[in-house]
């Protein structure tokens, strides 16, 4: 039997998830490709060309949480070999009306008033097959992956799904999904072990520590004709860097948040004013995303006059 190979992203629980879910599946016989914002399609070339790996020796290509550039799908869909093997599925609203044109793209941001992620597509993909048991959990890692990836545990009140995260954050990606596979391997009720919850309090106390730091340094500057909360800041605490301004005084004074990512080489954008929509930012400046959460090359953002903090 041929392996499967599978690109996903590489940065949170959502992409992680899509690996644990292909790991339960076909364990060693799946080969993952981990992708970063902006460098797919640039891995996904280097493969077709041979220069790593080759997709002739796979019998099943996938792409999850992501989407390879429009470009690359006419390249793909001309490729009658390779558009019988490929399956992409994504969430992403930037790419809704372009990529999914495609026969062999499944791109859903929300369907019956539920919001998607990679994971959650996957994983029904894989269940519609019959390689995963139909009975999903509501209470499953897939689901708080789809909450948190979501932002709906925060309209849930799930500290559960935000607690996952951490857990990733606090272990990295290997070790998280080792740690998945070793002990919650299945899609019924989740819950942490004892080892996990400790490690989870620890790293949440010099997170929230370092997080308010982050936030004192913010500069209010006007970008793209609305006034943001600019502050160079580490990949792990983008996300909680716009929970606690919007919940701090700053809410009404700035629409969003820039966060240029060094390690990263992105900019993420987060909206502060929930009516803003910063995936009109991102994809002004080569990026795209959702209307609340986006981001872009950092390559492409403009000089910004930083004050001294």
């Amino acid at each position: 039997m041929k392996k499967k190979l599978l690109f996903t992203h590489g940065i949170d629980i959502d992409g992680y998830g899509c690996a644990i879910l292909a790991k339960m599946v076909w364990d060693k016989n799946v080969d993952i490709i981990f992708a970063d914002n902006f460098d797919l399609d640039e891995k996904f070339v280097k493969v077709w060309g041979g220069k790593e790996r080759n997709f002739d020796d796979y019998d099943e290509i996938f792409v999850t949480d992501h989407c390879i550039g429009l470009p690359l799908c006419n390249m793909v869909d001309k490729d009658k070999k390779l558009r019988a093997k490929i399956k992409v599925f994504d969430h992403h609203e930037t790419r809704v009306g372009q990529q999914d044109r495609f026969p062999w793209v499944t791109l859903i941001s929300e369907q019956n008033g539920i919001k998607e992620c990679g994971a959650s597509l996957f994983c029904k993909h894989l269940i519609n097959r019959g390689l995963l048991p139909s009975a999903l959990s509501k209470e499953s890692w897939v689901e708080l992956t789809r909450q948190y990836d979501t932002w709906d545990w925060k309209r849930l009140g799930n500290q559960k799904a935000n607690q996952l995260n951490t857990l990733s954050l606090a272990v990295g990606r290997e070790k998280y999904i080792e740690n998945m596979l070793a002990n919650h391997a299945s899609l019924g009720d989740f819950d942490f072990t004892d080892e996990e919850k400790t490690i989870i309090a620890t790293y949440e106390k010099a997170f929230d520590e370092q997080l308010h730091k982050y936030g004192k340094q913010i500069q209010v500057i006007d970008f793209a004709g609305a006034k943001a909360g600019y502050v160079k800041i580490k990949d792990i605490y983008k996300n909680d860097m716009a929970s606690l301004v919007r919940e701090s005084e700053m809410n009404g004074q700035i629409s969003y948040l820039i966060m240029p990512i060094e390690e990263r080489g992105t900019v993420s954008l987060r909206a502060v004013d929930s009516d803003f929509d910063v995936s009109a930012v991102a994809t002004k400046y080569g990026g795209g995303g959702h209307k609340c959460s986006a981001s872009f090359p950092l390559k492409n953002l403009p000089k910004i006059q930083e004050k001294n903090k």
